[in-house]
């Protein structure tokens, strides 16, 4: 804070300079003497910060802004690295989003002074602008960024602890999956589509590599997106042919950097990719490679699958659930669970899918149908 005075006035002023909107405030402090005029100017700066949230920085560098801004080149440096730009992107869009992003929020708020009501209040916001309120998951999610940047002001000493977020009850969504009989038919039709040659969807023609992507997706667990299944490259790839034969698969995906190994019929559709692709080099895509921008692979691949999917009339389960491409995966880990006896190890078949033992146990577990060593471990009696 600062006085002074013009040729142009007979008053003193007084101007503020407003750390957390970095700009200057100026009032004329309507007093001629010196000594008087610096009075009134203690008076307004007392005056301008009862005026101004209690709750925002004092100061930059204690803003929830600037650590939304580190983080968010944290994030994006590590994206980079692993090759994962959605890693970023997802984080960017709730930080950064117009009008109700965290950032656009929160971002002049001191970090210490983030409580759990103004996080719930954020939260009624978000809904009230909306004409449903959002997900239960979604919310999570704000919450869990929000988290990371006051992490960082941990990290920095800024703060002493980090808040607790508002409870969220989430509701788990069924993961929509196939039944055998119902696998067999989508196998049956996309065979037939494929091999008849008359198809055309959205003018791509439908051939035995769309009918190759969804035998390799159900043995090998990949999820259907650009850094797992389409994006993986035959130079990713490791053929193994001690026993039992399978690929092994380098993937950087949703849950990062893997090592990934596939079941034996995945190994059979790999080397008929190699024949289909005989000019291949080591670099290219296994999986239409023809799509220099795998986002396009993706979509064109979504439509032909929802294609088979009208043909067969599967489009939807029992309960009215649409099906996509990521339910081969679904039906991939049901079917492991099931058809293994209970004798598969959870923690090292959900490590190669690149998923938690707590999401098969909340997703798959919970409501598969009782096995048969099930059943007959409950029907079991002592020795006498």
């Amino acid at each position: 804070m600062s006085i002074y005075k013009t040729g142009r006035s007979p008053f003193w002023h007084v101007r503020i300079y407003d750390a957390a909107k970095k700009k200057y405030v100026v009032r004329s402090t309507k007093e001629t003497n010196r000594i008087e005029a610096a009075e009134a100017a203690e008076e307004i700066l007392d005056t301008y910060k009862k005026k101004q949230n209690a709750a925002h920085a004092v100061s930059r560098e204690r803003s929830f802004e600037h650590y939304a801004k580190l983080l968010s080149e944290i994030t994006k440096q590590k994206a980079r690295s692993s090759r994962n730009k959605y890693a970023f992107s997802d984080q960017a869009k709730i930080l950064f989003r117009e009008v109700d992003g965290l950032v656009s929020y929160f971002g002049k708020y001191d970090v210490g002074k983030i409580t759990p009501g103004i996080v719930r209040d954020y939260l009624i916001f978000l809904d009230q602008r909306r004409d449903k309120p959002l997900a239960m998951s979604t919310k999570s999610k704000q919450c869990g960024v929000i988290r990371q940047v006051l992490m960082l002001a941990l990290e920095d000493g800024v703060i002493d602890i980090i808040p607790p977020m508002p409870k969220i009850r989430t509701v788990d969504k069924p993961r929509v999956s196939f039944t055998d009989a119902e696998y067999s038919l989508l196998l049956e039709t996309a065979r037939k589509i494929a091999d008849a040659g008359e198809t055309l969807v959205r003018g791509v023609p439908v051939t035995r590599e769309h009918y190759n992507i969804i035998v390799f997706a159900v043995h090998s667990f990949l999820r259907p997106t650009e850094t797992e299944l389409f994006g993986i490259r035959f130079c990713d790839i490791e053929v193994m042919n001690k026993d039992p034969k399978h690929l092994l698969m380098t993937l950087t995906g949703k849950t990062g950097y893997r090592k990934s190994a596939t079941l034996q019929a995945a190994l059979d559709i790999y080397l008929k990719q190699r024949e289909l692709h005989a000019d291949r080099k080591d670099t290219d895509y296994v999986f239409m490679p023809e799509y220099a921008n795998r986002t396009t692979a993706v979509n064109t691949y979504r439509r032909i699958f929802n294609h088979f999917l009208q043909e067969t009339g599967l489009k939807k389960d029992k309960d009215g659930n649409d099906r996509s491409p990521y339910s081969l995966r679904h039906y991939a880990l049901q079917t492991r669970l099931v058809k293994s006896d209970g004798k598969v190890n959870i923690y090292w078949l959900a490590e190669n899918a690149g998923t938690s033992v707590e999401q098969l146990e909340r997703f798959y577990l919970k409501n598969l149908a009782p096995s048969a060593a099930k059943v007959r471990n409950i029907q079991s009696f002592g020795d006498a």
